[in-house]
C-alpha cells in the first residue's frame, strides 16, 4: 500500500503541475479555447478590481486637457466645428506659453466652406475683371480658407503635435491609396528614430519578429491633410487596442507601417518634443523574441513584446485639468494657465462618441473619454522608474514571482496541508489567502506590479480542497518532506569581494570613502562619426575601447561604465588601493601612449585620427551597490565625481590631454610631472579650484623644464596683472612651441586684459562658463 504522504505529495504534484501548465496556456496564449479565455478575462476583472480598491493616485499637473465639450458646441458650432475655432485655440495656448500640444484628433479633409466655393466660381466668372478686382477675390479667398488659417496658427505656433490614425486592412477604405501615400511622405521624415536589433547570438526578420509575438502592423493611415501635416511640428498616432473584453489596459507605443518604418503614439512623440528629447537619445531594442524596452532620454520603458504597455491610471474620469475650449477661446480661462504644460486636445462631448471602457469606467459611473487614456500615458512616461507611477510592470519578473507563488502554495502549501489537521489546513487556507491578497494589492499599489492572482489563489483553494478531502478520507498518515534549493547569481567581478563580505555588496547603498575618479571622452565624435558607415563606427569604437579598457584594468582600475565614447572609471574600491591617485594617472599616460599608436595605424589605413580628453579628481564620494534588487551596479556618486566630469570636459578649453585636481596633484606630484594650469571657478560652484595638466612621468622632467618654467614666469605676470609683459612672454613660448594650447588662452585672455582691464576685485580666478 502506497503511504499517504507520497499520496498526499502526489497530489501537490498533480496541482501544481496543473496550475503551472494553465498558467502558461493563459499567459503565453498557447490556447484560445473557452475555459482558458474565461480564466484569461477573470484575471483582467481582478486587475481592475485593484484600481478600485486602490483608487486615485498622484498624477503630474503638467498634464492639462481641452476639451471639445457640450458647451463648444453650442457655442462655436456643430460637430465638425470651423477650424478657424482650431486656430484661435492653438494661438490662445500658445500664446499661454503652453509647451506642448497635441491634438487627438485628426483633420483627413479639407474643410467644406460654401463662401470659398463661391468665390472660387465668382473668380472664374469675372476672369477678365481688371486686376484690382482679382486680387480682392483672392484675398478674399484666402482669409475664408479655413484650413489655411489652421495651418498659419499651427506654423506660428511651432509646438503642434497632430495626430493620426492607423489602419488595418478592414479599414484601408478610409482614404485613397493616394492620400495614404502622400501622408506616407510627410510621415517619413520623421519615423522612430532607432530600432535596434537584440541579436542574441544569431539574425532574424525584424519584421517578422514583430509580427509574430503579436506586434501592430497596419497597412493604411486615416491621415491629416497636407496643408496642415506640413505645418505641424510633428506626428503621432492615436490608436488604441482594446482587451478581448472591450476594456482598454494596454497601449501600443509603436506600429509598423506595412513593411516601410516603425512610427511612434502620440504620447510618446508628446513626450519628446516636451523634453526636447535628441533622435540619439531614442531607441527601441527588438529581439527575435519580441520588443523587448524603449530609452526616451532618460525614460527606459520596459515593454510587452507586442511593443504595448499596461497603462497605470491615476484614476477615474476628470483626474486631469480639464478646460473648455470655447472658454479657452473667449479668454474665461487666463491663458497664463498653459504655461509650461502639456495640452492634449480632444473630444469630450458625449455626442462625439469617444468614449472608452477602462478599469475606471464601470456600469453607472462617469463616462471615460479617450483623450484622458492619452494623458494616463504621458504621465506613465514621465515618471517611469518612480515607484508605483510608471506605468504597471508585467513581465519576466512578474512571471517569476506568480510562479513561485504557484510552487509555493501548490508544493509549500501541500506540505502543510499533509501534516496539518483539517481545522488548522482551514485557518492556513484563510490566512495565507488574506496575506497573498494583500500582496497582490500591495505591489499594485505602491509598486505598479501586476501579479496574477486567479491561478495562484486557485492553486491554493484547490490544493487545500484536494489534500484535505483526501486526508479526511483516509486519516492522517506520514506526512511527507519537501526540499527546495535555491542559487543565486552574481557578477563575477565581484565575486572576491562577496566572498569576504557578502552583506556589504547586497546592501543598498555604499560607504564614503577616498577614490580617485576619471572621465575619459573622444573629442569632436560626432563630427567623426558622421563620415563613418554604421558598421565602420562600430568597428572604431570596439577597437578604441577595447585597447582603452584594456589599460584602465591594467592598472587595476574599476570599469563603471560607457557613455557612449566616454569611458568613466575610478580606482580604490572594490580593491583597496592606498595609490590610486598615481595609478590613475599611470593610466592617463599609458592611453595617450596608446592612442598615438592607435592613430599610426588608422592614418596609415586612411583614417581620421582620434584625440581624447582625460579628467581625474581625488576626494570623498560614495561607493558601493546602486540601484534595485534587480538591477544594481557597483558604482560612484558624489561632488567629486562630478568634478571629475567637469575637467574633463575643461580639456577642451586649455586643449590638453588630461587635467587634474589639486587633490590628485598633491598625492601623485612626485611620480609625475604636473603644470599648473589656472584657477578656476567651476559652474555650480562658489569656491575656486586649482587644476593642473598631468604632463609625463618623473623620469621624463628635464625635457619639460624649459617650457613649464617660461610658462609659470608667464603665469607670474599674468596674476599680477602685468597683462603686456605677460601677453609678450606668452607670444614668445608659442614662437617655440606654437602646439602649447595653455599658452595660447593666457596668450589671448592677457591681450584682452590689457585692452580692457579686469575689475578691481580680480583675484586671477577664471570663472568657467559652461560645464
Amino acid at each position: 500500500m502506497i503511504p499517504l504522504r507520497r499520496v498526499d505529495a502526489g497530489i501537490a504534484v498533480a496541482v501544481t503541475s496543473a496550475a503551472l501548465l494553465v498558467f502558461a496556456f493563459v499567459q503565453y496564449g498557447v490556447s484560445s479555447k473557452a475555459g482558458f479565455r474565461f480564466l484569461q478575462n477573470i484575471e483582467l476583472r481582478s486587475l481592475d478590481s485593484r484600481f478600485g480598491i486602490r483608487g486615485a493616485r498622484p498624477h503630474d499637473e503638467r498634464i492639462v486637457i481641452v476639451g471639445l465639450d457640450e458647451k463648444t458646441l453650442q457655442k462655436v458650432g456643430a460637430f465638425p466645428i470651423p477650424r478657424d475655432a482650431y486656430a484661435h485655440l492653438v494661438d490662445q495656448l500658445s500664446k499661454g506659453g503652453a509647451k506642448v500640444i497635441a491634438f487627438d484628433e485628426n483633420f483627413p479633409k479639407p474643410e467644406k466652406n460654401s463662401a470659398v466655393d463661391a468665390l472660387k466660381k465668382l473668380e472664374q466668372q469675372v476672369a477678365g475683371a481688371p486686376p484690382s478686382v482679382m486680387d480682392k477675390i483672392r484675398e478674399l479667398e484666402a482669409t475664408s480658407d479655413n484650413d489655411k488659417t489652421f495651418a498659419a496658427a499651427i506654423k506660428r505656433a511651432d509646438n503642434v503635435i497632430l495626430g493620426h490614425l492607423f489602419l488595418d486592412p478592414s479599414r484601408n477604405a478610409a482614404m485613397t491609396q493616394q492620400e495614404s501615400e502622400e501622408y506616407y511622405n510627410a510621415l517619413w521624415a520623421r519615423p522612430f528614430p532607432w530600432m535596434q536589433m537584440v541579436q542574441g547570438g544569431r539574425k532574424f526578420d525584424p519584421t517578422r519578429a514583430w509580427e509574430d509575438n503579436g506586434g501592430i502592423v497596419a497597412t493604411g493611415v486615416y491621415a491629416n491633410i497636407t496643408l496642415l501635416s506640413d505645418a505641424a511640428k510633428s506626428f503621432g498616432f492615436f490608436d488604441f487596442v482594446p482587451d478581448s473584453d472591450g476594456t482598454y489596459r494596454h497601449a501600443p507605443l509603436l506600429i509598423r507601417y506595412r513593411d516601410r518604418e516603425w512610427f511612434p503614439s502620440l504620447a510618446v512623440q508628446t513626450i519628446r518634443e516636451f523634453e526636447d528629447i535628441k533622435d540619439q537619445s531614442i531607441a527601441g531594442y527588438l529581439s527575435e523574441n519580441g520588443m523587448e524596452r524603449m530609452e526616451l532620454g532618460e525614460h527606459i520603458i520596459q515593454t510587452g513584446r507586442d511593443g504595448t504597455v499596461l497603462i497605470n491610471y491615476t484614476g477615474p474620469y476628470n483626474t486631469y485639468a480639464h478646460y473648455s475650449m470655447a472658454d479657452v477661446i473667449d479668454g474665461t480661462v487666463p491663458a497664463e494657465t498653459f504655461r509650461g504644460k502639456i495640452v492634449l486636445f480632444g473630444a469630450t462631448a458625449l455626442a462625439i462618441g469617444d468614449i472608452r471602457n477602462t478599469p475606471f469606467r464601470k456600469e453607472g459611473q462617469q463616462e471615460y473619454m479617450g483623450v484622458e487614456m492619452h494623458a494616463n500615458v504621458l504621465d506613465n512616461i514621465l515618471h517611469t522608474g518612480e515607484r508605483g507611477r510608471g506605468f504597471l510592470s508585467r513581465g519576466y519578473r512578474e512571471e517569476g514571482i506568480d510562479v513561485m507563488f504557484i510552487l509555493l502554495f501548490g508544493l509549500g502549501m501541500g506540505w502543510v496541508f499533509g501534516r496539518a489537521k483539517p481545522l488548522q489546513s482551514t485557518v492556513s487556507l484563510v490566512i495565507v489567502l488574506a496575506l497573498f491578497v494583500l500582496i497582490v494589492q500591495a505591489t499594485f499599489s505602491w509598486f505598479g506590479m501586476w501579479l496574477t492572482f486567479v491561478i495562484p489563489a486557485g492553486t491554493l483553494v484547490a490544493n487545500y480542497a484536494s489534500i484535505t478531502s483526501f486526508r479526511m478520507i483516509f486519516e492522517e498518515r506520514e506526512k511527507r518532506k519537501v526540499r527546495k534549493t535555491f542559487e543565486r547569481y552574481v557578477s563575477p567581478g565581484v565575486i572576491a569581494l562577496i566572498e569576504k563580505d557578502p552583506q556589504k555588496y547586497f546592501k543598498t547603498g555604499g560607504e564614503s570613502k577616498e577614490l580617485t575618479v576619471m572621465f575619459s571622452d573622444i573629442r569632436s565624435f560626432t563630427t567623426i562619426s558622421e563620415g563613418l558607415t554604421p558598421n565602420q563606427l562600430v568597428s572604431l569604437l570596439n577597437e578604441y575601447l577595447g585597447d582603452m579598457t584594456d589599460i584602465l584594468f591594467k592598472r587595476w582600475g574599476t570599469l563603471d561604465k560607457y557613455i557612449g565614447d566616454a569611458i568613466m572609471g575610478f580606482w580604490g574600491s572594490p580593491f583597496p588601493q592606498d595609490d590610486h591617485a598615481s595609478r590613475s594617472c599611470a593610466c592617463a599616460l599609458d592611453m595617450r601612449a596608446r592612442l598615438e599608436e592607435l592613430n599610426m595605424k588608422w592614418e596609415a589605413e586612411g583614417k581620421n585620427p582620434l584625440s581624447i580628453g582625460v579628467g581625474l579628481n581625488t576626494g570623498e564620494v560614495n561607493v558601493g551597490n546602486m540601484g534595485s534588487s534587480k538591477r544594481f551596479a557597483w558604482t560612484v556618486m558624489g561632488d567629486n565625481v562630478n568634478l571629475a566630469s567637469r575637467l574633463e570636459g575643461i580639456t577642451k578649453e586649455y586643449h590638453v590631454q588630461c587635467v587634474v585636481s589639486e587633490s590628485t596633484y598633491a598625492a601623485a606630484k612626485e611620480q609625475y610631472v604636473f603644470r599648473e594650469l589656472d584657477k578656476i571657478r567651476v559652474k555650480g560652484k562658489l569656491l575656486p579650484v586649482t587644476i593642473y595638466e598631468l604632463v609625463d612621468w618623473k623620469h621624463n622632467e628635464a625635457k619639460h623644464t624649459e617650457r613649464l618654467a617660461r610658462f609659470s614666469e608667464a603665469l607670474t605676470a599674468y596674476r599680477r596683472q602685468q597683462f603686456a609683459d605677460a601677453a609678450e612672454l606668452f607670444a614668445k613660448m608659442l614662437e617655440r612651441w606654437p602646439e602649447d594650447g595653455p599658452a595660447e588662452v593666457f596668450w589671448k585672455r592677457s591681450l584682452e586684459y590689457a585692452a580692457d582691464s579686469p575689475e578691481a576685485s580680480w583675484d586671477g580666478v577664471y570663472v568657467m562658463k559652461t560645464k
